[in-house]
């Protein structure tokens, strides 16, 4: 009697949790970027910033972070949609290996968390979503891509961490190449 008991508790817990993911699909992507500069925090829709990328189309929380940020707005929108091409299997070589991690790591604390954890796993895990689509990343793809429903941005460090973002573009040979001899010495030191 006890055993059926669990069992059916056990299903109902599972046909619940099964309809909740389905449901919420849309959970495990970023709806909204939290635009942060200082204590001053701005929510703005993904899709907003589509439109910018695009067409560069303003929207006054948009006009109010650019204005704030000094960012020539033409830069900021370049810099959003700016793609790099590359496979997802090598991409992930790359942020997976350890210069890639630190790398990540160290932009993770710009394009963040809202707890300020863990933010180059969820950036590392954008990144390689972004890439699966077509085989292209963007800054956008990335925000798309993020695995939480809020990605906060700190506008302060976007100058920083596109330097970064241009070293680790700059850097993607040797990285790969790195990454590859990391992958060689783990698989033979087995």
């Amino acid at each position: 009697m006890k055993l059926t008991k669990l069992v059916s508790i056990g299903i109902a817990l599972f046909v619940g949790a099964s309809a909740s993911i389905l449901s919420s699909s849309r959970a495990f992507a970023a709806e909204k970027v939290v635009l942060t500069f200082g204590p001053i925090r701005q929510a703005v829709n993904i899709s907003d910033l589509e439109d910018f990328a695009k067409d560069g189309t303003t929207t006054p929380t948009l006009q109010q972070i650019i204005g704030f940020s000094k960012m020539d707005p033409k830069i900021l929108q370049g810099l959003i949609g700016l793609q790099i091409g590359l496979k997802p299997a090598n991409l992930a070589r790359i942020v997976y290996s350890t210069p890639g991690e630190k790398i990540t790591d160290e932009i993770g604390q710009a394009i963040r968390t809202q707890r300020r954890t863990e933010g180059g796993k969820a950036l590392r895990a954008a990144v390689i979503l972004a890439a699966g689509d077509d085989g292209k990343v963007s800054l956008l793809e990335i925000l798309k891509k993020y695995p939480l429903p809020e990605v906060y941005v700190d506008i302060a460090s976007v100058a920083a961490t596109v330097g970064k973002i241009q070293s680790l573009a700059g850097n993607m040979g040797t990285l790969l190449q790195d990454s590859k001899g990391e992958t060689r010495g783990t698989t033979q030191t087995k």
